[in-house]
């Protein structure tokens, strides 16, 4: 099997392995894991119908690959793939797991803690989204305090762990280390969430359409590291993205904090690194270290800004006394040069790179001026350095296919084809999917010389194959596990 059919059979047998588990509890009456904060969980005849699904799933993709044929017949089939699949889990399978993990690094600001943890959970339930505070407690006089919301909180809403003034990278890392969320959201122990969590949903949607977007930021942005004055801030100028009807934009950096990352690649691409700062010292320019390694190995980065954040009004520990020298002078200083001597190089390639996705998948509302080509009078800002005009056709197509191999890569990357809505789709997922793989070879073709009419005629036979072996456009199968 390809490696994209591998990874989708793979999901399906955790998925059945899971449902059957899950009936059986249900016949001895126990209360069944959910992943969001509703109060009513699937029932036995759900289950059972989510069952058959997702075995109709699993035998069409078997039967559709060739597999069955293969390994003599469709039971055969079925018995090997339960069998073989089994090594591998993916954490995102598993039912009555968090949606999202809210990453704290806390340090001497005890009048936040109640009021931080009830914004949370306000949030998330407004949205019946299952979140938990997985906090870094960096002044371990304070345990009681965490120790206190933990017993009163909503059970599994705060995780604490106790440090010693790590501060921002090991503080994070630790606190990472912790989450059980598909998502990490970074976020600092100074901010509160909105009242209504829109703002999670939204992110969820631009992940879920966007299998290449590893990290979207929430606070401020650069389009251009090399060719803008300063950040930018609030929201974008595009027009709502059509795939999922929120604004955002493509960006190069995106600041501290709110971050939200996929949990897998904040592990993948190895969290912050904690090499740039000593213990105690403050994560600046850890936010664009983090953003650049994510451009670097094949992800994108976004920004989407959030409505309604609020703050305690005190300035932050790093803006007062000696803290301000120490991280603003000193710790700049030495994070700033590292960052140069590692990514100066490719800084204007990824600027270019992220120019090229927003004329791709954003468009610029009449009337409004192209956010590559504004200044201000007083010179405050001047991003002079581009235009919005629309791609010609054949440059729109050629980027579109260079683009779609890096897709089809992230989505094998990422290894399930799950969804913090719907942790298994239909099989018209694996149909995008197996465009995207088309699209690749028809580009190695043409690069290899073969003519393009021969390549038309054998897309649309390829096409028309799959769609009909994987019983595509039929009556829609059940899926997920609720």
């Amino acid at each position: 099997m390809k490696p994209e059919h591998r990874h989708l059979a793979r999901d399906s047998v955790q998925a059945l392995q899971a449902l059957e588990s899950y009936i059986g509890q249900a016949k001895l009456g126990r209360p069944l894991p959910v992943s969001t904060n509703s109060t009513a969980p699937p029932s036995l005849q759900a289950l059972e119908g989510w069952l058959a699904g997702n075995s109709t799933r699993l035998q069409q993709l078997l039967d559709g690959t060739g597999a069955s044929q293969r390994l003599g017949g469709s039971a055969a089939a079925l018995t090997a793939a339960k069998t073989c699949l089994s090594a591998r889990l993916h954490h995102d399978g598993f039912a009555g797991r968090p949606v999202m993990s809210i990453l704290l690094n806390y340090f001497k600001r005890p009048s936040v803690i109640p009021r931080i943890v009830e914004a949370t959970r306000q949030s998330c339930d407004s949205v019946q989204l299952a979140c938990e505070i997985s906090v870094n407690v960096d002044n371990p006089h304070e345990a009681d305090a965490w120790a206190g919301q933990a017993r009163a909180a909503v059970p599994g809403l705060v995780v604490p762990v106790f440090s010693a003034n790590l501060h921002e990278a090991r503080g994070y890392n630790r606190a990472a280390k912790l989450a059980r969320g598909r998502y990490l959201i970074i976020w600092q122990d100074d901010q509160f969430p909105p009242a209504h969590g829109k703002w999670l949903l939204d992110m969820i949607r631009v992940f879920d359409a966007y299998p290449q977007l590893g990290i979207i930021g929430m606070n401020t942005y650069r389009l251009c590291r090399n060719r803008e004055m300063t950040n930018r801030w609030g929201s974008t100028v595009w027009q709502a993205d059509p795939r999922t009807g929120v604004f955002w934009t493509f960006a190069q950096h995106v600041d501290f904090a709110p971050l939200a990352v996929r949990a897998s690649i904040y592990h993948e691409i190895g969290g912050l690194d904690e090499n740039t700062a000593r213990p105690g010292d403050c994560g600046i320019w850890g936010d664009w270290e983090l953003t650049s390694r994510a451009w670097m190995d094949g992800w994108q980065v976004g920004f989407m800004y959030v409505d309604g954040r609020g703050g305690d009004g005190e300035p932050g520990g790093t803006h007062l006394g000696s803290s301000a020298e120490k991280c603003w002078g000193r710790q700049q200083h030495v994070a700033m040069h590292l960052f140069g001597r590692r990514f100066d190089q490719v800084n204007d390639h990824l600027c270019d790179r992220v120019w090229l996705l927003n004329m791709l998948y954003h468009r610029l509302p009449d009337g409004r001026p192209c956010p590559y080509n504004i200044s201000a009078a007083d010179g405050s800002y001047d991003t002079r350095f581009g235009n919005c005009s629309a791609l010609l056709p054949m440059a729109r197509e050629t980027a579109r296919q260079d683009l779609s191999a890096l897709e089809a890569a992230a989505l094998i990357r990422m290894g399930g084809a799950y969804s913090a809505a719907a942790p298994l789709p239909p099989l018209q997922r694996s149909r995008s999917r197996a465009r995207v793989q088309r699209r690749a070879a028809t580009l190695r073709r043409r690069l290899l010389g073969t003519p393009v009419g021969r390549d038309v005629n054998l897309e649309m036979q390829q096409r028309a194959d799959e769609d009909e072996a994987l019983g595509i456009g039929g009556e829609a199968e059940g899926g997920g596990l609720g």
